[in-house]
């Protein structure tokens, strides 16, 4: 196509309609934005209204995480931008399923590595006094007003006793982050193919103790105690 914007006003119109219609505008609209100069202001507002709880439980997780991750690389983002998302995906783990918390701790991992400005989500300094309340506000639609880089991620110390072993395993990795390279987010994993693989990790012949009687004649004194 000679003249890609002028496919501008049916992707803002599409991206605005919400649900898969958003999401399927997404990429075009980021590349209208990076490889065209397009000046869209709301793209991140917008996308940050996207990450609701219900977003965490729908089958196109895993592409809208993968896009997400492209999004926020750029090193010309303001921390308190990539925070917000950081903070918000975090709190909607709560009530997600252990696939998705898995994939959120992995992303969130590779985001705090990339933005050394907000690992003060995780990691304050000594004379950081502790807030008797979470200064994000859930409420606000507006990742630069939400307060998300004077919060921290609290939901980890919840999340880090889960059930599930591997999402305590990427919970330690966010937590403490050994090296600078980017994790595996584990983007084709879904809560069906993790629940097979614990399946077949721990399923085994049931342990029995019983003596074999060599013929029925003797039974009152195979089972006499």
């Amino acid at each position: 196509m000679q003249n890609p914007k002028l496919l501008c006003d049916f992707l803002v119109d599409s991206y605005n309609l919400g649900g898969t219609a958003s999401l399927l505008a997404l990429n075009s609209l980021f590349l209208l934005i990076t490889d065209y100069n397009l000046d869209y202001p709301s793209f991140y507002p917008k996308l940050y209204r996207m990450c609701t709880p219900d977003l965490l439980h729908t089958p196109y997780l895993g592409r809208f995480l993968s896009m997400l991750d492209t999004f926020l690389k750029s090193p010309l983002l303001p921390g308190y931008m990539v925070a917000a998302f950081i903070k918000r995906l975090t709190r909607n783990s709560l009530t997600a399923p252990p696939h998705a918390i898995v994939q959120v701790a992995r992303l969130t991992t590779n985001l705090l590595k990339l933005h050394p400005s907000t690992k003060r989500l995780v990691h304050r300094g000594p004379d950081h006094k502790p807030a008797r309340e979470d200064p994000w506000n859930p409420d606000d639609e507006d990742p630069a007003t939400c307060g998300a880089l004077d919060s921290s991620l609290w939901e980890l110390e919840l999340l880090k006793d889960h059930v599930c072993p591997e999402v305590g395993v990427a919970i330690g990795t966010l937590r403490k982050p050994t090296d600078e390279i980017l994790v595996d987010m584990g983007l084709h994993r879904t809560h069906t193919n993790m629940y097979k693989e614990y399946v077949k990790q721990w399923k085994k012949d049931p342990a029995a103790e019983f003596q074999e009687p060599a013929s029925f004649d003797g039974i009152g004194e195979v089972f006499s105690f």
